[in-house]
């Protein structure tokens, strides 16, 4: 994975400081998010790089969102401009597959919605990501190439201009069927349903 404009080995005391501040040992976390204690100190010791799938159940299991997880730009006033020049805008990306997620919305305690706009090369996938918590919904548009969407066992194909809105609380993965374009797509994270 490459942190474009994160600093090396951010995202690992991003991680560590999140563990700590709830109070959770390396064990607790493992159990809470399902990554293993090595692949959780590797990572915390800038040693290891996520891939998707890891830092997804590292987001869920501390409840909190991969752009929250990542270090995105907190929005202090919500009456104020948040400007998020392409610079400050915080990128994951996982070296094996050129998968990108790029995090477009300032984060912070209050924030229900998250938008993020994904980039993924011909022939690759993004992984599985974990089921969000209940009441998480997303809404995705393709804006450039073709996409296949699994849902737990469902395949739904999209391309360019088309939408979809779903719950998000089941293991999701994206596929770009292509030999020769990049998928570039958008997705709108709805958690103001989360109890």
């Amino acid at each position: 994975m490459n942190h474009s404009n994160v600093p090396r080995g951010a995202l690992g005391a991003r991680v560590r400081r999140v563990r700590l501040e709830r109070g959770l040992t390396l064990r607790d976390t493992e159990r809470q998010t399902g990554v293993s204690r090595s692949m959780l100190s590797k990572i915390e010791r800038g040693r290891a790089s996520p891939t998707a799938t890891v830092l997804g159940k590292l987001a869920e299991g501390l409840k909190i969102s991969i752009s929250q997880l990542i270090g995105g730009p907190v929005a202090i006033a919500r009456r104020h401009p948040v400007l998020l020049r392409v610079k400050n805008q915080p990128v994951f990306r996982v070296a094996r597959t050129g998968f990108e997620r790029r995090s477009l919305s300032p984060v912070g305690r209050g924030r229900t919605v998250d938008l993020v706009v994904n980039i993924l090369p011909p022939g690759q996938s993004s992984g599985e990501f974990p089921p969000h918590r209940a009441g998480v919904r997303e809404t995705l548009a393709v804006s450039a190439g073709q996409l296949q969407l699994v849902l737990g066992r469902r395949k739904f194909k999209l391309g360019a201009g088309d939408a979809i809105f779903y719950g998000a609380d089941v293991g999701h993965r994206f596929d770009n069927p292509s030999a020769t374009d990049p998928a570039v797509f958008y997705i709108v994270i709805d958690y103001s349903r989360v109890g």
